[in-house]
């Protein structure tokens, strides 16, 4: 029997330090390492342009970036002293941890059964029973994924009507582009990106925060060093978020070739796709735009699921389940409001699967997992 070298499910990819240098020797020329020194300027405006004239402002990381972007709207909004806000059960821990950070409680609602997005019926009703305790909305773009046409307007408008400002998690989906080719963050609205080493623009540690409005950009950029809106006066609540020189001058460098990073990404979507929907897997409404930082899906059955994460691991191929886990089964916010029983995360996260993914994943490499999961689901038939 012929040997197979191992797949990894994740293989982050950073610029060689020698193509950061041509950015960073600015910053070193300049004696200016952190603190909006050339290369987070630079960066700023390249964001921005990138994003169709949206005000991006740069971030150590994107759980500041959340933690930041709240501080903002429920400033703005005069709702900070309400005690909850609301987000999807169906997505990663960080978002409900930077709600508890802030002193917030969760109120945990369901997700739509094909877009796996904040379902805004549950959101209606969250806002329809505990609004006047909801200090703010915290939705996501599962897996990177722009929602459908008109589905953040309706967050928006549910919002607007009781009066609690919207900000959304986007994590992985810088670069995504939706139906109609726009892409994420360039519309109106807070969106907060996601720049870790795993994600598909991956720097290290790092996020970004975007904006079309000028006043909620200033707060923003107040906020994220020390709560300096004004001059060396700390006129609001802040934390130290702001991204240094190296890390601008990384993400200038990935910015560079970007475009051929999400081509080959989706090129290995497409072709989990192609051979697994028709075994009855399951892809995301709107993935095709996403930016797939792993090949995420949903197998036909729990038992398949649990096959293949046993069949993974005995061929050496990196297949895991994610989210495994809905938000309230994690016992950190077991404490958290539920508007339902959450029966689409609940079914969602018993059949969840994802697999491996890399900007330069081979077509033998590519070809391996699905020869894997086919094999295995044949079996289990």
């Amino acid at each position: 029997m012929a040997e197979h070298a191992p797949v990894p499910f994740l293989r982050p990819q950073l610029p060689p330090l020698t193509e950061v240098q041509r950015y960073f020797t600015l910053a070193e020329q300049a004696r200016f390492y952190s603190n909006g020194g050339p290369c987070e300027r630079l960066l700023r405006e390249r964001l921005s342009d990138y994003l169709d004239g949206a005000t991006c402002i740069p971030v150590n990381n994107a759980t500041s970036g959340i933690i930041v972007a709240v501080l903002g709207a429920v400033h703005q909004a005069g709702t900070r002293g309400r005690g909850l806000v609301v987000t999807p059960a169906y997505t990663f821990v960080a978002t409900a941890g930077s709600i508890e950070a802030l002193g917030y409680r969760p109120l945990f609602v369901d997700v739509d059964p094909d877009g796996w997005q904040m379902d805004p019926d549950a959101l209606e009703r969250a806002l329809a029973e505990h609004g006047h305790d909801v200090a703010a909305v915290l939705a996501t773009h599962t897996f990177g994924t722009p929602p459908p046409a008109g589905l953040q307007d309706r967050w928006a408008g549910a919002c607007a009507a009781r009066g609690v400002p919207l900000v959304v998690d986007t994590a992985a989906a810088f670069g995504a582009v939706d139906e109609a080719g726009s892409r994420t963050g360039t519309a109106t609205g807070t969106h907060v990106f996601s720049f870790h080493a795993t994600k598909p623009f991956g720097v290290g540690e790092a996020g970004m925060i975007s904006t079309r409005d000028p006043e909620l950009a200033r707060l923003l950029d107040g906020i994220r060093q020390f709560g300096f809106a004004e001059g060396r006066v700390a006129s609001l609540p802040g934390i130290n978020a702001k991204m240094d020189e190296l890390h601008a001058a990384t993400a200038l460098t990935v910015l560079d070739t970007y475009a051929d990073v999400l081509a080959a990404r989706r090129s290995t979507a497409e072709f989990y796709r192609q051979h697994l929907e028709p075994a009855g897997f399951r892809f995301q409404t709107g993935s095709a735009g996403g930016t797939w930082q792993a090949g995420y899906l949903q197998a036909p059955d729990p038992a398949a699921r649990d096959a293949l994460l046993v069949a993974g691991r005995e061929a050496q191929v990196g297949i895991t389940a994610y989210y495994e886990r809905p938000l309230h089964h994690h016992p950190a916010y077991a404490h958290a409001l539920l508007e339902s029983a959450l029966p689409v995360s609940e079914a969602l996260s018993a059949s969840a699967l994802a697999l491996p993914m890399a900007n330069d994943l081979t077509e033998v490499e590519r070809a391996r997992v699905v020869e894997v999961v086919l094999a295995t689901v044949g079996a289990a038939a």
